[in-house]
C-alpha cells in the first residue's frame, strides 16, 4: 500500500487540508475562484482607478511650493506648445504666417483650450511657434488633432505640437505598445517553455490559465486599493510581470510533482495530498518571502515605490492563493487529461525519470561546508554591489526619452529654436496677508536681481493669490533641466538669493519648487 504523506508541520498540515478539500469538492472550490476573479474584475471597475496627481508625488520643499500654490489656485496651466519649421530649406514667412493664422482659428474654437497666445519667431527666424493654454482636465488628444489637420494644410511645412501632455501621453502610448508587444512574444515563448517541461497541451495551459486570472483578479484588486494609495501609473505593468511570472511558476512546481505522483502508480487525491505538502508548502513559503521582500520598497516612503509594492503583493497573494486552492480541483477534475493532447518526442523525453547531477553537484559544496560556502556567497554580493557606491541618481525627463517617439523629435526641435526657455523655478513666499506689499517689493527686488543672474532668462512674472497670503515669483532658466547649470541656479536661489530677499518679513515662509527643484528633491530623498 502506497504511503500517505506525512505532514510534519502546521504549514505543511494546512496546505494539504485545503489541498484535501479542493480536490474532494472540485466544482466548489472552481466556481468559487471564478466567483472570487468575477467579483475581483467587477469591483475593480465599479471604484475605478486612482491615479496619483503630480502634486500626489512631489515631496520636500518643492513640493511644499506645489501645495502652497495648489491651495491658492495659483497652478499655472498645461500649456501646449505648436512648433511651425521648414521641411526642407529656409522657413518661408508667408506660408508661416498663414500657418499661424490656420492654428490660431482652430484652436480658438477648441473648448480644451482656455488661451491662445501670440506667436513667437525663433532668433534665427526659422521657427515660429504659438503657445495654447490648457483648460482643467482637457483632452490633449484633440488639441493633438486639430494640429494635425493644419498639418494637413501645410504639407510643405513641419506643423506639430509639444508639451508635457501631449509628451506624457506620447509616452505613454509606447508604454502600451511595448507591453502589448512583449505580450505578444512573451505568452508563447511562455508555452513553448511549458510544452518542453510537461510534453502536453492541457498541463502547459494550466499555468498560463491560472496566472492570467491571478493577474485579471490583482488588477481589480488594485483599483479598489488605489483609492487609498494612489496608483502610480506603472503599477498595472508590475502586475502583469510579477502575476505571470510568480503564477506560472507556483502551478508549474505544483502540476510537475502531482503529475510525478501520479505516475509512479499513486492515486490523483494521494498525488494532489503529497503534492500539497511538498510543492504546495514551498509555493506558500516563496510567496510569503516574496511579499516581505515587496514590503522593503515601503521604506523608500515613496508614493510611486508603495504603489509598486502594493500590486506587487496583491498578485503574489491571488497567485498563491489560486495555486493552493483551485489548482487541486482542476487536477483532480482533469485526472489523467492533463497529460493530452502530448507532443510526441517532448512526451517521452519529459517521461524518463533520470537522477540529476548538476544540481546534487552544485550543492554538495554548501552542504558539506555550509560556514564557508556562506562567507563566499556574502563576498561575492559585496563584491557586484560595489559599483552601487559610485551610482549617479539623476530624475528622468524628456531629455531621456527615445528619439523613435515623434514628440521627443519635436521637443528637441523646440528647445533648438528657442534655447532660452527649456525649464523654470516658482519662488512661492507664504506670508500674512498684511504683509503682502512687503512681500510684493522683496519679489520685484529679486526679479530684478534675477535679471542679471546668468542662470536666468527672461523677464520674471509675480503672481498673487486673492487673498494675498501666496506669491510666486516665476523665472525661466536657458538650460535642459536636469542640467549642471539648472540645478546650480535652483541651490543659489534656496541658499542666498530668496533667504536674502524674505528674512526681514515677519511670518514669512518660502520654498522654491518646478521641475528641476522637484527633481532635485527626489534625488535627494533616493
Amino acid at each position: 500500500m502506497l504511503a500517505q504523506p506525512n505532514t510534519s508541520t502546521p504549514a505543511t498540515r494546512r496546505t494539504v487540508r485545503v489541498a484535501r478539500w479542493s480536490a474532494t469538492h472540485p466544482w466548489r472550490a472552481v466556481a468559487l475562484w471564478l466567483v472570487f476573479v468575477a467579483a475581483c474584475v467587477a469591483v475593480g471597475n465599479l471604484a475605478g482607478l486612482r491615479q496619483q496627481s503630480d502634486l500626489d508625488s512631489t515631496i520636500g520643499q518643492s513640493g511644499r511650493a506645489a501645495h502652497w500654490l495648489h491651495d491658492a489656485h495659483l497652478e499655472g496651466r498645461d500649456t501646449e506648445n505648436v512648433l511651425i519649421t521648414a521641411r526642407s530649406g529656409s522657413l518661408d514667412a508667408a506660408a508661416a504666417h498663414a500657418a499661424v493664422d490656420a492654428v490660431t482659428s482652430r484652436m480658438s474654437h477648441l473648448n480644451q483650450i482656455a488661451r491662445v497666445g501670440s506667436p513667437a519667431t525663433s532668433p534665427n527666424r526659422q521657427a515660429v511657434t504659438v503657445e495654447v493654454a490648457l483648460r482643467m482636465d482637457a483632452d490633449v488628444e484633440k488639441v493633438v488633432d486639430a494640429t494635425a489637420a493644419v498639418q494637413s494644410m501645410f504639407p510643405a511645412l513641419r506643423v506639430e505640437e509639444v508639451g508635457g501632455k501631449s509628451l506624457n501621453a506620447a509616452v505613454n502610448d509606447q508604454v502600451a505598445s511595448d507591453l502589448s508587444s512583449a505580450a505578444t512574444f512573451s505568452l508563447p515563448v511562455t508555452l513553448v517553455i511549458l510544452l518542453i517541461a510537461f510534453g502536453a497541451i492541457v498541463a502547459a495551459g494550466v499555468p498560463v490559465l491560472l496566472a492570467l486570472s491571478a493577474v485579471g483578479a490583482a488588477t481589480g484588486l488594485s483599483s479598489l486599493v488605489s483609492h487609498l494609495l494612489p496608483d502610480s501609473g506603472s503599477t498595472s505593468s508590475m502586475i502583469l510581470l510579477m502575476g505571470m511570472a510568480v503564477g506560472i511558476d507556483y502551478s508549474l512546481f505544483y502540476v510537475k510533482r502531482a503529475r510525478a505522483e501520479r505516475h509512479a502508480g499513486r492515486s490523483k487525491l494521494e498525488a494532489i495530498e503529497i503534492a500539497a505538502e511538498t510543492s504546495g508548502h514551498a509555493v506558500l513559503v516563496s510567496g510569503l518571502a516574496v511579499i516581505v521582500s515587496m514590503c522593503g520598497l515601503f521604506l523608500a516612503a515613496d508614493l510611486t515605490f508603495a504603489s509598486l509594492a502594493v500590486g506587487s503583493i496583491i498578485v503574489v497573494a491571488v497567485a498563491v492563493l489560486g495555486s493552493l486552492t483551485v489548482l487541486p480541483a482542476l487536477l483532480m477534475l482533469l485526472g489523467r487529461r492533463i497529460d493530452r493532447p502530448r507532443v510526441p518526442i517532448l512526451w517521452r523525453w519529459t517521461m524518463h525519470d533520470r537522477e540529476p547531477r548538476l544540481w546534487p553537484a552544485l550543492l554538495r559544496p554548501a552542504l558539506n561546508k555550509p560556514g564557508r560556502t556562506l562567507l563566499v556567497s556574502v563576498l561575492a554580493l559585496l563584491a557586484l554591489a560595489l559599483p552601487a557606491l559610485g551610482l549617479n541618481l539623476a530624475s528622468d525627463s524628456a531629455k531621456s526619452l527615445p528619439t523613435s517617439i515623434a514628440e521627443k523629435q519635436s521637443y528637441d526641435r523646440l528647445n533648438a529654436a528657442f534655447p532660452n526657455h527649456q525649464t523654470n523655478a516658482q519662488i512661492a513666499v507664504k506670508a500674512p496677508a498684511a504683509q503682502s506689499g512687503a512681500v510684493g517689493g522683496a519679489l520685484t527686488g529679486l526679479a530684478g536681481k534675477l535679471a542679471d543672474d546668468p542662470h536666468f532668462v527672461g523677464r520674471p512674472k509675480i503672481r498673487t493669490s486673492a487673498n494675498g497670503t501666496v506669491h510666486v515669483l516665476e523665472v525661466d532658466a536657458p538650460f535642459d533641466g536636469e542640467s549642471a547649470a539648472a540645478r546650480a541656479g535652483v541651490q543659489s536661489l534656496r541658499t542666498t538669493l530668496v533667504p536674502d530677499a524674505v528674512r526681514a518679513i515677519p511670518g514669512a515662509q518660502w520654498a522654491v519648487g518646478g521641475e528641476t527643484a522637484s527633481n532635485m528633491d527626489v534625488d535627494q530623498h533616493a
